[in-house]
């Protein structure tokens, strides 16, 4: 079936069209066209591609010899200036069809390096010992290519290579990641001793984070990241500043030699005491972590408060958009891996008196159809 390919949408599919019907067809480009083999599931079509008729102008040949088996990467085949590109389409749709913002002016694109990132990896092992990461939408192994996986730090890559060649493993997986010094961290080798934390060393600041915690992946572009949250913030040293999903408090130190105080909130025991223990090591002494499930509510009497939300994918509950609005905040600074969530919960705040009023996207995962949102929200009363 000959299909022509119009854009990417979320969750990094290229929309075509078939007899009048949306199919979403994986690893397409905008401006293929293209013969595909059609499956429905869970009532929504996708179709694979049995062969190019007409390439993309913008179509590339991947640099990886594993694009379109493994599902790491989901751009590879095309340009990196067309990637971001595709990625500012598919925010500006998502926050058009679902949070009704058709008037943003422009988003601000943080660019990355676009290899040779990611400071960590969770390798997978099938029945037969074959280590490598799963295909796409499966829990097949595709097998790690000779030459390394291209989004990983050299130093992973390398370790991996050489486990790969002296280790026999069993179905599974492991973990592995990094940092700047190219330091090893691990867990899940077997025959080796599991690393317990994992040190990062970000903007003259060290932080600990247990081996399974989450950090952010691309620590090439992270300082740039945690400059832009400033400059949405804008802090100044009598602010009150709420840090909600803090993690292992990374975003808190960095901001709290610019404010009175940081209150950090997270569910996670061990990333709360590593916040603490991060704040400690730093000489941070403006800092205060709770443990708390932010997704409940809370209530807070500071005045000259901002308040920074990191959540997870699946974004922040009605509950706490209502009792974040309720303290009153100048600043609502709001960080996003997932531009749908992010612009259901654009909406909600609006509903609540706060407006969205700059946004950018700072790309910490280039080659997949992945990328971090900040965006800035301020009482609609101050427009």
């Amino acid at each position: 079936m000959k299909v022509a390919v119009e854009k990417i949408v979320h969750g990094g599919y290229g929309l075509a069209r078939l007899d009048g019907q949306v199919c979403l067809v994986p690893y397409s480009v905008p401006g293929d066209v293209l013969d595909i083999d059609c499956e429905r599931r869970e009532g929504v079509l996708f179709g694979r591609i049995a062969r190019i008729e007409r390439p993309s102008s913008f179509r590339k040949t991947p640099r990886c010899s594993a694009f379109g088996l493994c599902g790491g990467c989901d751009f590879d085949n095309m340009a990196y200036d067309f990637e971001l590109e595709v990625k500012r389409d598919i925010l500006m749709e998502d926050l058009s069809r679902i949070a009704g913002i058709e008037d943003l002016q422009s988003v601000h694109v943080v660019f990355s390096e676009k290899y040779f990132y990611r400071n960590h990896a969770q390798f997978k092992v099938d029945e037969e010992g074959r280590v490598g990461f799963f295909k796409q939408k499966s829990r097949e192994v595709v097998e790690l290519p000779s030459s390394g996986c291209l989004l990983l730090q050299h130093s992973i890559t390398d370790y991996a290579r050489n486990l790969i060649g002296e280790t026999r493993f069993f179905r599974g997986g492991f973990r592995v990641r990094s940092n700047a010094r190219n330091e090893i961290f691990k867990k899940g080798i077997p025959g080796v001793d599991d690393d317990r934390y994992v040190f990062q060393y970000i903007g003259g600041a060290v932080y600990r984070l247990g081996i399974d915690d989450f950090f952010q992946v691309n620590g090439a572009i992270v300082e740039k990241w945690l400059s832009t949250i400033e400059s949405y913030l804008e802090p100044h040293k009598e602010d009150t500043v709420f840090d909600i999903f803090c993690g292992s408090g990374l975003i808190s130190i960095y901001i709290a030699r610019k404010v009175r105080t940081v209150v950090g909130v997270e569910i996670n025991r061990c990333a709360v005491e590593n916040a603490r223990y991060n704040a400690e090591y730093n000489m941070i002494t403006n800092a205060a972590f709770i443990r708390r499930n932010a997704m409940k509510g809370f209530d807070s009497d500071e005045s000259d408060s901002k308040v920074i939300v990191d959540p997870p994918r699946a974004g922040l509950s009605p509950r706490l958009i209502q009792s974040i609005a309720r303290m009153h905040p100048s600043r609502i600074v709001y960080v996003s891996c997932d531009t749908a969530t992010f612009s259901r919960d654009i909406y909600l705040f609006a509903e609540e008196g706060y407006s969205l009023r700059k946004v950018s996207i700072v790309d910490m995962f280039p080659r997949t159809a992945h990328m971090e949102v900040v965006a800035g929200l301020e009482p609609q009363h101050s427009a």
